[in-house]
């Protein structure tokens, strides 16, 4: 076979000349979008001439340096061209001695070697791709050949001095071309039909059947009648060609160059081999094809000598393909393969498109899906729903072939015949002539109706398989064949002498088609937040020009062919998330106005609009067809915004005196002492605005608001905001509490336990353990207890009116506080123990620093502060004897215990609970001499809203004359 030799150039990335002179900015940047537009254009030529070209090979590419145009001739000769950028550098990209080499004007510009997996005489052009950086990929691996600046190139591939194919890069995406007869043949593989002991297979078959007849084709109400044998299987015979099927590499390798195939076959047994007498005929190269890689080879052979199915030896096979290369010619062998002879019978065809796990058989066909007593009959079908539908105005029609397949049994060349598998198998359309088959379709004529309307031959065309709706004569636009219901038959036929396998029928419904629905937007503008329900019309012209209209119907026929789909009490059925009702307002005279829709929003629908949706209102109303299925619904949407009015404090209604922190903050404390006054925890939260009341203002004045939300129409209420909610506070009982907050935000609770309520403008701390270790954990000046609170506006609705400033942080102080007094000690080894005042030890003040004694303010104020104890209720002053730690023998005074370095020193206290001085506490050490010491002595204040814990630090004088 005559090579080509083509002189191929591959194309690199656009790139600037060197030139003497300068270029200016607007110069450039024109260069730049030129350039741009070229490789805009090669994109899409690319694509459009691959798919041109499909899989039919290239015979030669030639390139038009002048013109920029690329023109590539097919196997069939024919011409596909395409404009790309004009005088690239010309490179040629060559495979030769294992080595992958890049060349500019037949110089060398880089080479590398293969894979050490690969050489020369095995490569694999369709291996060969580029990136977008330029670099040669063989098999996904870098080769070290690298194109200069080629994101976008043509390769000519060429192995030992022969162009065979090109690589044509886009942004790093390869597509290969192939020279037909440069290409040669490497390899074949063979496409198993089955496995036999576990080796690939292939089968010689036999079909054997009984022909059905037609018994009458009298056009009636029930149709064609045929005559099913009783015996599907029987003496009428098919053998066919065998086929074998191989997959050729490379993919575009055609059947101008093989010159030859034989295949060969032997009996392998256990231990060696012996000839066989299985011989096959030559093969007929007329007959075998190459098609999308896969060579089909037919041939003829003694298949009586196949060994049988259950024989200790199988039967198998090879192929050679002899291929000329460079000249001469090579054989290339496949892999060996079994052959079994099988006998295939049963035969019945199936509803290709039956999504069940085993598909039904079409109407007629056999009993498996056919009523009793109607195998071979139309009138099984005509009795049956349609199994597929053509609109009538589709002019490509459908095509039937996609609703039938063949189904068979299988069985072994025994005189004791068994069955091989136990389910139907299926002959594939494509390969029905493999076995010596074809499908026949044929209108199937009845009529319907006292007035005898034929459904076959008046409203249906059929072209081979393809079935297109007609009205008598008139096949544009048959309007008047929608609901008809044609019968096709469809024959399986013994492709040699045309006699019959088997018969069914495919009912088809012609329909309107996928008529378009219509969708229309209402939109209703935005909508002020308000308590009563808002309610929108689609008018009568809306629904006129936009619906009527748009959809080519009058009133009457709209109505007649959709319906509102609604529930029993007939509003409209919304979408998930979509909020209000729609009803259809329908006019007395029904036969002459306009039936419009109303969509009502209710002050709730507003809220969850606000809630879940950001403000966006949305209802749709669904027109649904009654029965003509294929038209499309009709939609009409409600849309609007609600826009929600805000508020915040009035300027000046914060008493600035009464805040904290930047104004974030409010003090709330237990009264003052005096005549007359309790230690309650009751604070009115009015009392820290102006005026003992705060005062609001709307953002965006007046006109933001609907008149349910003008400030008139509006009271405050104070609540524990959800932001304390999962908090975590610590207590001085050491225990971690996580606040909550009630559904009304009036009650906030440590884990479940109450902490303060809300009622009216009061809060109340509570005096619950939980409550009094969260509040005496940290003293006024520190970091006390903090709860943030809220602000809620609320209209005459009940409807809240957001303030974006009403939160703000309530810190409530702790009642008293405990001071270690310093300079406080013992003396060791005194008579009866040495005896110090618990009120010596400590000092109490309360939350406003003033001492449980007579002082002076740091304002200098003047007060007796010797009623404090009972005004707070401070019930003892205990000092943790057990708890007295020390520095002794070197001790951690922080952690080790007196009572651990020496149990002989005994602390004792007395009288804790006496009101006034709190009792003593004595030091005793009887026994040993001791050096000078420290302790620290822990001491609790228990009061009415709970403990206050301090420690004092003593010296512990040495025993005296030591």
């Amino acid at each position: 076979m005559r090579k080509r030799f083509v002189k191929v150039v591959l194309f690199g990335a656009l790139t600037f000349a060197a030139t003497t002179s300068f270029i200016s900015c607007k110069d450039y940047d024109d260069d730049i979008k030129r350039i741009d537009n070229e490789i805009g254009q090669i994109n899409q030529s690319l694509t459009d001439l691959k798919t041109a070209i499909g899989n039919n090979g290239v015979k030669s590419v030639s390139y038009d340096a002048a013109t920029g145009t690329l023109t590539i001739v097919d196997s069939n000769d024919k011409s596909v061209s395409c404009k790309i950028a004009q005088n690239l550098p010309e490179y040629s990209l060559e495979i030769k001695d294992g080595k992958v080499i890049l060349k500019k004007d037949g110089s060398d510009v880089s080479s590398a070697t293969l894979p050490s997996a690969e050489v020369a005489d095995s490569f694999d052009p369709t291996k060969l791709t580029i990136n977008a950086e330029g670099e040669v990929l063989y098999d996904g691996a870098k080769t070290g050949v690298k194109i200069p600046k080629a994101t976008s190139s043509i390769a000519s591939i060429k192995k030992d001095g022969v162009v065979i194919g090109y690589t044509v890069t886009e942004n790093g995406v390869s597509s290969n071309f192939y020279i037909e007869d440069a290409l040669p043949l490497t390899s074949l593989v063979f496409v198993p039909e089955a496995y036999l002991s576990g080796v690939e297979a292939m089968r010689a078959t036999n079909l054997t059947y009984n022909k059905w007849t037609v018994n009458t084709q009298a056009v009636t109400e029930k149709g064609e009648i045929w005559n099913a044998p009783a015996n599907p299987a029987s003496n009428s015979n098919i053998t066919p060609d065998m086929v074998a099927y191989y997959h050729v590499n490379p993919i575009g390798v055609t059947m101008k160059q093989i010159s030859k195939l034989v295949l060969s076959a032997d009996d392998k047994e256990f231990v060696g081999t012996r000839a066989t007498d299985f011989n096959i005929a030559n093969i007929d190269l007329e007959k075998c094809s190459i098609t999308d890689g896969i060579l089909k080879v037919v041939f003829n052979g003694n298949s009586e000598a196949i060994q049988k199915i259950d024989a200790s030896k199988i039967t198998v096979m090879n192929l050679k393909a002899t291929v000329e290369v460079n000249g001469g010619s090579k054989t290339v062998a496949s892999d060996y393969a079994a052959i079994y002879k099988s006998i295939l019978k049963n035969f019945v065809l199936a509803n290709a498109q039956d999504a069940g796990a085993h598909k039904a058989h079409l109407y007629g066909a056999d009993a498996t899906n056919t009523e009793a007593g109607l195998v071979g009959k139309a009138e099984d079908a005509i009795a049956k729903v349609p199994i597929c539908e053509v609109a009538y105005n589709d002019k490509n029609g459908i095509d039937l072939s996609k609703w039938v397949e063949t189904h068979y049994t299988e069985w072994t060349d025994e005189a004791d015949s068994k069955q091989i598998g136990t389910t139907d198998k299926t002959i594939p359309n494509d390969k029905l002539a493999d076995y010596g088959l074809k499908l026949v379709y044929k209108l199937s004529d009845y009529y319907q109706g006292d007035n005898k309307t034929l459904q076959s031959s008046f409203f249906a065309n059929l072209n081979g398989s393809v079935l297109t709706a007609k009205v008598g004569d008139i096949t544009e636009d048959p309007i008047a064949a929608v609901g008809r219901m044609p019968l096709v038959r469809v024959e399986l036929q013994n492709a040699s002498n045309g006699e019959v396998v088997n018969v069914g029928w495919i009912k088809v419904k012609i329909t309107r088609g996928d008529v378009a629905g219509t969708n229309y937007d209402k939109k209703c503008g935005d909508l002020k937040l308000q308590c009563n329900p808002e309610t929108y019309n689609l008018t009568f012209q809306e629904m006129n020009i936009n619906i009527y209209q748009k959809l080519g119907l009058t009133k009457e026929d709209f109505h007649v062919i959709y319906t509102l789909k609604a529930d029993a009490a007939g509003k409209a059925v919304l979408k998930a998330n979509e909020f209000g009702e729609i009803v259809e307002l329908n006019d007395a005279e029904p036969n002459v106005e306009t039936v419009c829709l109303a969509w009502t929003v209710t002050s709730m629908d507003q809220v969850n609009a606000v809630d879940k949706n950001n403000g966006q209102l949305i209802a749709t109303a669904t027109y649904e067809p009654r029965t003509d299925k294929s038209r499309a619904d009709v939609t009409i949407t409600f849309t609007a915004t609600v826009k929600t009015p805000s508020a915040s404090f009035d300027p000046k209604s914060k008493n600035a005196d009464y805040w904290y922190n930047e104004m974030n903050n409010v003090r709330m404390n237990v009264q003052t002492p005096g005549s007359g006054h309790t230690c309650e925890f009751d604070i009115d939260v009015d009392n820290v605005f102006a005026g003992n009341k705060p005062k609001f203002q709307l953002i965006g004045g007046a006109g933001s608001a609907s008149a349910d939300f003008q400030l008139d129409k509006v009271d405050y209420q104070y609540i524990f905001s959800a932001d304390n909610k999962d908090v975590k506070v610590q207590g001085n009982d050491g225990k971690t509490y996580t606040l909550t907050v009630s559904a009304d935000g009036k009650s906030l609770y440590a884990n479940t336990a109450l902490v303060a309520v809300i009622t009216g403008t009061h809060v109340e701390y509570q005096q619950t353990p939980e409550a009094k270790a969260i509040l005496n954990i940290s003293a006024h000046n520190d970091k006390p207890f903090s709860a943030k609170m809220d602000v809620v506006l609320l209209n005459q609705c009940s409807m809240q009116l957001p303030m974006t400033d009403g939160k703000f942080n309530a810190d409530f102080l702790r009642p008293i506080n405990v001071t270690p007094k310093e300079g406080q000690y013992f003396v060791d080894a005194t008579d009866d123990g040495y005896t110090v005042n618990i009120l010596d030890l400590v000092y109490l003040t309360d939350w406003r620093d003033y001492k449980f004694a007579k002082g002076t303010s740091a304002s200098g104020v003047e007060y007796d502060g010797t009623g404090y104890y009972d005004y707070y209720k401070v019930e003892s002053i205990v000092a943790d004897t057990e708890g007295i730690t020390t520095n002794m023998n070197n001790s951690d005074i922080e952690k080790v215990l007196l009572k651990d370095v020496n149990a002989n020193i005994k602390i004792t206290q007395a009288n804790a609970t006496v009101v006034g001085n709190y009792g003593t506490l004595t030091y005793k050490n009887i026994l040993n001499n001791v050096k000078a010491f420290k302790i620290k002595v822990p001491v609790t204040v228990n009061y009415k809203w709970g403990s206050v814990k301090t420690a004092v630090y003593m010296d512990v004088k040495s025993t005296e004359g030591n």
